[in-house]
């Protein structure tokens, strides 16, 4: 039995120093952390070149370029100022002026595609203007143009939108959207005069 004493107490005698030891380790280890810190703030501290950032370029579309937004490509055959529109259902004026636009849309999607005259915008600056669904009944022969449309895959549609604007406006740009509804949320500009 006191051989037995004699080994317990030597190996809680050697598990108290081995626990001692295993303190000094660690006491030791923030030391070296500390100089591992210092030297990554040391090797922070050098002077860094910046890069040159290239900035995204619009590109400038025009009259009958193709302009791919989405699954969407579009073509702006024809631009017309008139004051007045007419057909069977009667004439329409204004005290300024109709930006009639002949377009072409081609879905590219691998199904069918709405499209509607609220896809569109004309842009003057900062103010925008809207399509007119009334006014496009006038400038499309078969009288619906792009109002709730569809297009089947691979096929393209061609029409008219009709924006009512001032007469002074100078240098209105098209804005065409990836789609209709939930489609949408990319658009490009299209630059309707030369």
């Amino acid at each position: 039995m006191k051989k037995g004493l004699k080994w317990a107490g030597i190996i809680v005698i050697g598990a108290v120093i081995l626990g001692n030891l295993g303190d000094d380790e660690e006491q030791a280890a923030p030391e070296k952390k500390v100089e591992v810190e210092q030297e990554a703030v040391k090797s922070e501290a050098k002077p860094v070149k910046a890069k040159a950032v290239a900035k995204p370029v619009n590109k400038t579309y025009g009259v009958n370029d193709q302009v791919k937004v989405g699954k969407l490509t579009y073509v702006v055959n024809d631009v017309k100022m008139v004051d007045t529109l007419s057909n069977v259902l009667g004439e329409k004026k204004t005290s300024g002026q109709f930006l009639v636009i002949g377009l072409t849309i081609l879905n590219g999607d691998k199904e069918e595609r709405f499209v509607d005259s609220n896809m569109f915008k004309v842009n003057v600056g900062d103010t925008e203007y809207s399509a007119d669904t009334e006014l496009d009944l006038y400038a499309n022969e078969d009288g619906m143009g792009f109002f709730l449309e569809t297009i089947n895959p691979n096929i393209e549609k061609s029409g008219n939108i009709v924006f009512e604007l001032p007469k002074q406006v100078k240098n209105p740009m098209l804005e065409v959207s990836s789609g209709f509804g939930w489609a949408g949320g990319q658009s490009k500009e299209i630059q309707l005069t030369q």
